[in-house]
């Protein structure tokens, strides 16, 4: 049981990190394009 905790946990901390690295990386291609034009 503690170690499907532990999984669940970790699990969320991944999710969470690429739900922002997908963030950061949509606003740069958008922030890119507005400049380039």
């Amino acid at each position: 049981a503690k170690r499907l905790a532990l999984i669940a946990v970790v699990n969320k901390l991944l999710k969470q990190a690429f739900a922002i690295a997908t963030k950061e990386a949509i606003f740069e291609k958008n922030y890119l394009q507005n400049t380039c034009l």
